[in-house]
């Protein structure tokens, strides 16, 4: 019988646009239906939005800050809980 290999763990990233939304609108687009990414939420307003919060496995996190990092258009970091007393 196979053995079958465990999913890598998931975990949130952000990816925000640096400048204009378009180039967030397009990766949004690119990434619906792909099972390995699910999109937690945006934000921003109707047509405008900045911020997208996905998540995904770390390889693939450090795939796209690769491939972001050659681009003045969009941006990833991993996703920080937030507090009131930081």
């Amino acid at each position: 019988m196979p053995v079958q290999q465990a999913a890598p763990p998931k975990g949130r990233y952000i990816i925000r646009a640096k400048r204009e939304p378009a180039p967030l609108a397009t990766f949004i687009e690119s990434i619906r239906g792909d099972p390995d990414i699910a999109l937690v939420d945006t934000i921003g307003p109707a047509g405008q939005v900045h911020t997208a919060v996905i998540e995904i496995a770390a390889y693939k996190a450090l795939e796209f800050e690769r491939r972001f990092s050659h681009s003045d258009e969009l941006m990833i970091e991993r996703d920080q809980p937030l507090s009131l007393f930081d």
